[in-house]
């Protein structure tokens, strides 16, 4: 019996060793969606992120598993979320794969991964393998780029509590400053392409006074983009947006005034915390359209 305990003992012992650098988190949304005149559609996402680490060295896979409406199921495999989810379907795919280490100071990264969302963009993932690698010195980050061939090379820093990045490619530079100044938070950004109608612009700022918060967006481009941040996932070339918001009975209450390529968008947005996850509930009022209800339940584990 002694034999036994001791046995089961060493073997947890070594489980536990062979699984300490390994950590598995994730995230997960369900959606209600009704738009007048429209049948409610349903729709899941979840997002399973597996990291292995040995030393300076680390793997990491990020696995989606998206459904929309219901009926026809199609199961794609390493496909960009935005197109794999349509109305009645299934898509399960690999969003992120890439391994990362350290190698006399530089950091190296390699593989396949998403882009971030901002207003000029929506991050996507076009299933080419990328190299990123950087070095920071005396503050001053350098970052060399590959991603299908598009190299670029990134210089930033931080100057007098302002951050700064300047991005060269063979066709166009990509700028950002953000800082804060008299309590309000600004970031711009500048998008300058040998192509005219490539060139974009944007600037978001905010402040706090009184327990509200003030939000303005703007954006001016010369040709139609996809966006994924204040003005939601869609696609236009000019935007403006105003913003307020606050606490108000255990919610975050924020009302949103946009006008995107001339159409006006109100948008009201309504969260709260619950055991273990977020309740939100938007309900939208475009000038020119259907207004819609979208109640989202939000959980990180």
């Amino acid at each position: 019996m002694k034999k036994q305990l001791l046995i089961a003992a060493v073997a947890a012992s070594m489980t536990s060793v062979a699984m300490a650098d390994v950590s598995i988190s994730g995230a997960a949304t369900a959606n209600i969606n009704t738009v007048s005149g429209s049948d409610t559609t349903y729709a899941s996402d979840i997002d399973l992120k597996i990291v292995g680490k040995s030393g300076e060295t680390s793997a990491t896979v990020d696995l989606e598993f998206k459904t929309t409406g219901e009926g026809t199921v199609t199961t794609v495999d390493n496909a960009d979320a935005g197109a794999a989810a349509v109305a009645g379907s299934t898509s399960n795919f690999v969003k992120n794969a890439y391994i990362t280490t350290n190698i006399g100071g530089a950091n190296i990264k390699i593989g396949d991964w998403y882009g971030s969302d901002s207003l000029l963009g929506n991050g996507g993932n076009d299933n080419t393998e990328q190299l990123s690698i950087d070095y920071t010195m005396n503050g001053v980050k350098v970052q060399y780029e590959d991603q299908s061939g598009a190299d670029s090379v990134t210089v930033s820093g931080t100057v007098g509590g302002v951050a700064i990045s300047h991005e060269m490619f063979d066709t166009k530079t990509d700028t950002k400053v953000s800082g804060s100044a008299a309590g309000v938070s600004m970031t711009y950004r500048n998008v300058d392409s040998d192509t005219d109608t490539l060139d974009a612009t944007s600037i978001e700022a905010s402040t706090t006074v009184s327990g509200i918060t003030l939000g303005y967006a703007k954006v001016d481009a010369n040709a139609s983009h996809t966006s994924d941040a204040f003005f939601g996932e869609t696609s236009f070339t000019d935007a403006t947006g105003y913003s307020v918001s606050t606490a108000l009975a255990g919610n975050k209450v924020t009302f949103k005034a946009m006008d995107m390529d001339g159409a006006d968008t109100n948008k009201v947005i309504i969260s709260r915390p619950l055991a273990g996850g977020t309740f939100e509930a938007t309900f939208a009022d475009p000038a020119a359209g259907n207004s819609s209800t979208d109640l989202e339940l939000k959980v990180k584990f």
